[in-house]
Order: C-alpha cells, then structure tokens, then sequence
C-alpha cells in the first residue's frame, strides 16, 4: 500500500519540488502525495491536482487545520517562509504548531528545510536561518522522527534577489559579499529528488541534517560562469563587505549581510557530495545557467 506523504508549501519553489518528483517518479509506487495549500484554485495547484495529488486547503498560521491535513500521513515535508511576512517569531510560532501536530497525528517521518541558529553559533543575530534554528531545535526536543535538509542559497535567486546589476561601462556586477570566499549553491528547484531519496530511505537519514549543495564556487566564479554562457556581457564580482551590505538599508538588509558574513566565517555544513548520492543529477551551475540562458537573459534586460 502506498504512503502518503504530505507537503506543505506545495505551489513553492521547494514544496513544489518535492511534489513534483514524489508524483512523477514514485506514481502508483511507494507514495502518493497530498499537496497543502492556501489557495487550491491556483494554477499550481491544479496542475499539482491533475498530475495526481491530493490537494487540500491549510495554513500554518491556522493550527486547526493542521491536523486535518496530517491525517493519515506517514511523511511530511514542511518548509516556512520568512521572507513572506518577515517576522521571526510568525515562523517559529508556525513550526511549533506543525510540529506539534506531526506529533499528534503520529507521523513517522517529518522533513523540515531548517537552517542554523545563528546567533547561537555566531553570535550575531540572523533572523530567517534563526528562526528555522529554533524550530529544529524545538522539533528534536519533541523527539520527532525528522530529518533536516538545509538548502544553499538558491540559483533561481540570479534571476531575482541576487540579480547582477549593469554598471555604467556595461558590465554586471554581482553583488554578492563573500569576500572572496567560496559558497554553497544549488538549484532549490532541482532537490526535489533528492528528499525523495530520503522519504524513500527513511531509516538511513532519521535524526540527520543535510545540508544541499549543488555547486561550492567564489563569486568571482559564478560571474565567470554567467560571461562564459551569456557573452558578450560581462560579469564580476563586488568587491562589497558583507558589513557594508548590512547597511544597505532595504528591508532584510542587515539579515542578508550577517548571512553572508556566516557563510564566510562560519563555513556551514553543505555538501555536494552528500547531494549527489541522494540525487546524481544535481545540476552544476555552469549546466544550470546552460539550462537558464532564456531566464536570466529576460531578468537583465
């Protein structure tokens, strides 16, 4: 009989994943899939709905409908947006109540996208990988059966929030303060098989945190990487402190520029290797950007 599996954030970019592989490699196999969302008359969602899914309407800002969706799952995949409402404590209000609820509905095996606490490692407040370090550290407390699958920063952010900016002279820069240190990549659209592989291995990632990476590249690199494949423009890297990025003075700002700073201090635990044995065909960013050229192209212009 098959498992379900039940995934939060369904219509996003990694919940969406996650759905997707679990429906096209695991159909009428080992899973079936309920997809959680807050709208089932979004065009994700029926496309989700027509590829085989269950869909079903919940928040995680609403614990009663929690348990409702949980019912009768054996898995669970939960991923919680900061960067929607920006307000850590929301998000870790939100992954207590789901956690609460995969201990009540006696899920078997829960897969959250955590991150580090930060300011307990570092020091230094860093309030969307904080967050998601307290609900982890809430959900072991708990006993949970979890595994922790930590993303990189994401690929897909070249073609919107790290989008390289044209200068004067022509080129683009990427304004990415690493500081000439390498970092973690990934395609978050691409690890969708990879927590399959989990979910499908139950027994061999319980009570581990994994941390994805598809590519471990300064950024002087990636933008080698971006003029190889989107000639004749140019691309290198900002020569910005991740301090300096802090004060920029949009909103999340100073989050992003501690999190910067963590990356390069702190050299958090990401591994291509790891990434590679649960999905092989983890994409490089040199094939993702081979793959992208039209998207990227339509972001610069």
């Amino acid at each position: 009989m098959a498992k379900l599996i039940t995934v939060f954030g369904a219509t996003g970019t990694q919940g969406g994943s996650v759905a997707t592989a679990l429906l096209k490699l695991l159909k009428g196999q080992d899973f079936k899939v309920r997809a959680v969302t807050r709208n089932a008359s979004s065009d994700k969602a029926k496309a989700l709905q027509a590829k085989g899914a269950e869909v079903v309407v919940a928040s995680l800002d609403d614990p009663s409908t929690l348990g409702p969706a949980l019912q009768g799952s054996h898995g669970v995949f939960v991923t919680t947006n900061y960067w929607e409402h920006m307000d850590q404590e929301r998000e870790i209000k939100q992954g207590k109540g789901i956690a609460d609820a995969a201990k009540s509905a006696g899920v078997l095996h829960v897969v959250f996208s955590g991150l580090e606490n930060v300011e307990k490692i570092a020091g230094f407040p860093c309030p969307h990988f904080d967050a998601k370090g307290q609900i982890e550290e809430y959900m072991t407390s708990l006993k949970l059966p979890v595994t922790f699958v930590r993303y990189s920063a994401y690929y897909e952010n070249y073609t919107s929030a790290l989008k390289p900016q044209k200068l004067e002279d022509g080129t683009y820069i990427l304004g990415v303060p690493m500081e000439g240190a390498p970092m973690d990549i990934v395609s978050a659209g691409d690890m969708g098989p990879a927590v399959r592989a989990i979910f499908k291995n139950r027994a061999e990632w319980l009570g581990r945190a994994v941390g994805f990476s598809g590519d471990k590249l300064t950024i002087q690199q990636t933008a080698d990487i971006l003029s190889k494949h989107l000639a004749p423009k140019v691309f290198k890297a900002s020569d910005m402190t991740a301090d300096a990025f802090g004060q920029l003075g949009f909103p999340g700002a100073d989050d992003l520029g501690n999190m910067f700073k963590f990356y390069r201090l702190h050299n958090p635990d990401r591994s291509v290797e790891l990434t590679r044995q649960l999905h092989p065909a983890a994409m490089t960013f040199d094939t993702w950007v081979a793959e992208n050229k039209e998207a990227l192209q339509n972001a610069l212009d």
